[in-house]
């Protein structure tokens, strides 16, 4: 039996080759598109699952509630580890990250600079699962400058050598770390990254205090543990060891567990180690995948109808022989899976030559053998069966319902309801259609507004410079001024920040309004002379800092314009800042606004532009070299060379600050651009799918094409007369689509402080609409030129 369906079903397959071309192509693009987002949605689900005890590690964040703002960062204090550790039974263990920032490390004449090593407790390997190639895990960060190296670092330092256990490196202090450990790269779908641990005891004076944030702390907790108790102890810690040092500041902490796998999905903190995730993108293309199975198999159920004219004599034969209707709708369904299967098998092809491409799109480092796990398969099998089963569940119970005495005497007619429901089906598949068209503008005017917005700063032809380490900050301003004389360089500034990088964050004492001295957390950096004018931000009162006041050096220091606004200073010239308790012998330090800039955006525009204050000093850690217009490859040999003059012995390395800063949007940048190539997929889908129903209406309209062309009707009005309907269904299709994309779009322009306003994108939702009626006509005027264009002699001769 299933043995004659299936040599039926490849007969009735090859017999018209155009029709099955069509349906297993769009098929083939359903299925390939739902397994790609199928395989980016499992891989950014998978986060951190890797580890052996992933469900029961948290990382500790601490929301922090300031007089008039309030913030959350991904660190706590230093002492809150080992308090949880040594007080708190409950608590299994603890792991503390501590960063080294960026430096340079050298084996022999090998050197370069490393920006993600941490110090870490010597328990980082009983909570975090990593596989070691060489050494032991249990021991291998007990002892002081003892250090673990990813499979990466060690080939960079040491090449293809057998064992690097016992070897060696060296920082530009002198101090040796010893290599006690190999283990293999960290997965790329973790939230935290690194190249290499350096054992915590290596620097036992990092002690901090309750009042000074920084470490990424972790807890492993019982499994099934009741996170409430935590959060119990989470307030004694804060009554007892925190509120002593802020109440007094009126600032309130809290701390927050994340479980570890729901870091990457759900957190919103900004300075994440890794770009994080987002759970909205996973719905959105979850049901982008889903949409698309949908549409291809209303395409088939479309192309299906429109050939029923085709196999109606063919069902009117085979009732008349004595099959039944069962074994009509299992031979239809047959047909129907079989093209699924040839369509699947066709879209493995395709997704092993295309998978390059998009793990460079998404990326990701998705291999083919993905495929292979039990979700993917399982996936694989349901979509088979899904597009097989209900994409040919329609036409076999249509077709199979055929009156056989109707057909064989050629009297095919459309019943209402199955027209009813075909329309309905084209409303749907345009509905979606127009929704993706017009999100996917959106995103990309968003997208484009924040790379031309005005930053208050300019980022083009900026060189970025790190100065790491004691020795080359200190000649730093030579080299600033050996620069200065290059006739390739238009100015340079140093600072301790960039723009599109965090910046610290110290109470002060701010006199207000009236002359009273507030409580305040300020963010601040420093920079030197030249860094406003290098960068091109904008004095708006006051004035810069300047080489021919002395005081500068001591007391200046310039605010933007959302601190004067946060401090409803009516004039801020002369107010001052002070920090207690920090200069020599514990006496207090004092600054005074000697000028105010024009805000400019120091994050990114996700986030508002926050009061921020620059404190002068001369030896900042970055350098900012803005060239000269011109040749740029000219004007960064310049720099080099001037580099290599005042540090021989240091590698050049450089960034761009305009491809640093838009960095930021990377992310939502690589998801626009797969929402926008399945988005025009999803259209192309759907015009296969009005193709359908175009040819199957010109069809069932044949006849009177040859009437009225017979009395004098033109192509043109004939075209006009036809495409009327679809016409009307693209309209009800857009009337769903506009409310449901607008409602969508404006939730998704939430995420960012500064956006576009949907209000004045009209433009997007008429030419979203014009362009499917434009697709609309072009399609069904195919089907209808051609229709009237044919002899009407023989649509007419049954008459």
């Amino acid at each position: 039996m299933l043995k004659n369906l299936l040599k039926i079903a490849l007969r009735n397959i090859l017999k018209d080759k155009t029709y099955s071309a069509i349906n297993i192509l769009g098929l083939t693009i359903g299925i390939t598109c739902s397994m790609f987002l199928l395989m980016y949605i499992l891989d950014e689900l998978s986060y951190d699952r890797y580890h052996k005890n992933a469900d029961n590690i948290y990382r500790i964040v601490s929301n922090i509630k300031e007089p008039d703002n309030a913030f959350t960062w991904a660190v706590a204090q230093i002492p809150l580890g080992e308090e949880l550790r040594d007080n708190y039974p409950e608590v299994e263990n603890v792991v503390r990250f501590f960063g080294t920032g960026r430096t340079q490390y050298k084996n022999g004449d090998k050197q370069f600079y490393e920006e993600d090593l941490y110090l870490v407790d010597s328990t980082v390997f009983d909570v975090f699962t990593y596989t070691f190639i060489d050494g032991d895990a249990a021991t291998a960060l007990d002892n002081p400058f003892s250090m673990v190296v990813t499979e990466k670092m060690a080939k960079k330092y040491f090449g293809d050598m057998q064992s690097v256990v016992g070897q060696s490196l060296q920082n530009l202090q002198g101090e040796e770390f010893k290599i006690t450990g190999l283990i293999k790269d960290v997965p790329p779908n973790s939230h935290f990254r690194f190249d290499g641990l350096i054992s915590r005891n290596t620097r036992p004076q990092f002690q901090g205090s309750w009042g000074n944030f920084g470490v990424s702390t972790y807890v492993q907790l019982p499994a099934g543990y009741d996170l409430s108790k935590m959060y119990a102890s989470f307030d004694k810690i804060i009554k007892e060891k925190v509120n002593p040092i802020f109440e007094q500041y009126n600032i309130k902490i809290q701390y927050e567990l994340q479980r570890m796998t729901d870091i990457h999905l759900y957190s919103k903190i900004q300075d994440e180690a890794e770009e994080g995730g987002d759970i909205s993108y996973i719905y959105v293309f979850g049901a982008i995948a889903v949409f698309m199975l949908i549409i291809a198999c209303i395409n088939y159920m479309n192309l299906a109808t429109a050939r029923s004219a085709n196999r109606a004599k063919e069902v009117g034969v085979r009732k008349v022989m004595g099959s039944q209707r069962l074994q009509l709708v299992a031979q239809f369904i047959t047909e129907s899976v079989v093209l699924a299967l040839i369509a699947l098998v066709t879209s493995l092809v395709l997704i092993y030559a295309l998978l390059p491409g998009f793990n460079s799109l998404a990326n990701k480092e998705l291999p083919f053998t993905y495929i292979l796990q039990l979700p993917v398969l399982l996936s694989l099998v349901g979509i088979m069966l899904f597009v097989g089963v209900v994409g040919g569940s329609y036409p076999a119970f249509y077709l199979s319902g055929f009156n056989p005495v109707s057909v064989l005497k050629g009297k095919l007619a459309a019943r209402g309801g199955t027209v009813v429901f075909r329309k309905i089906l084209v409303v749907f598949q345009f509905a979606i259609s127009v929704f993706m068209l017009i999100s996917t503008l959106i995103v990309f005017d968003q997208l484009q507004y924040l790379r031309n917005k005005d930053l208050g700063f300019d980022k083009e032809r900026v060189v970025r410079l790190n100065l790491s380490g004691k020795d080359i900050q200190q000649k730093g301003p030579v080299l600033a001024e050996r620069l200065k004389q290059s006739p390739e360089v238009a100015g340079v500034g140093m600072a301790s920040s960039s723009p599109g990088q965090g910046i610290g964050k110290l109470l002060f004492k701010v006199e207000d309004n009236e002359g009273k001295m507030t409580d305040r957390g300020v963010d601040l950096f420093n920079a030197d002379f030249d860094f406003v004018k290098s960068m091109g931000m904008e004095i708006v009162q006051g004035r810069d800092f300047s080489r021919d006041i002395v005081s500068d050096t001591t007391f200046a220091v310039l605010v933007n314009e959302a601190m004067v606004k946060r401090m409803a200073w009516s004039n801020p010239l002369g107010k001052k800042f002070v920090l207690e308790g920090a200069g020599p012998n514990n006496t207090n330090i004092e600054k005074r606004v000697v000028g105010v800039l024009k805000d400019y955006h120091q994050n990114s525009l996700y986030s508002v532009i926050e009061p921020l204050m620059i404190v002068l000093d001369k030896n900042g850690r970055l350098m900012f070299v803005r060239t000269a217009e011109g040749d740029v490859k000219k004007s960064l040999a310049a720099i080099e060379k001037a580099w290599k003059e005042i540090f021989p012995n240091n590698p050049f390395e450089y960034s761009f600050l305009d491809q640093d800063f838009n960095s930021q949007y990377k992310a939502d940048e690589k998801r626009s651009q797969i929402f926008t190539i399945f988005s025009g997929l999803t259209v192309t889908i759907a015009c296969l799918g009005l193709l359908g129903l175009a040819a199957f209406t010109t069809e069932q309209r044949t006849k009177e094409i040859g009437v009225r062309k017979v009395i004098g009707a033109s192509v043109r009005g004939l075209v006009v007369l036809v495409s009327k309907e679809f016409f009307l269904l693209v309209g009800i299709g857009m009337v769903l689509a506009f409310p449901a994309a607008w409602f969508v779009t404006d939730d998704w322009l939430q995420n960012f402080a500064y956006r576009i306003q949907l209000s004045g994108e009209w433009l997007t939702f008429l030419a979203s609409a014009l362009l499917a009626f434009v697709i609309t006509l072009a399609t069904v005027g195919y089907h209808v030129i051609r229709a009237a264009s044919a002899n009407p002699v023989k649509s007419l001769r049954d008459e």
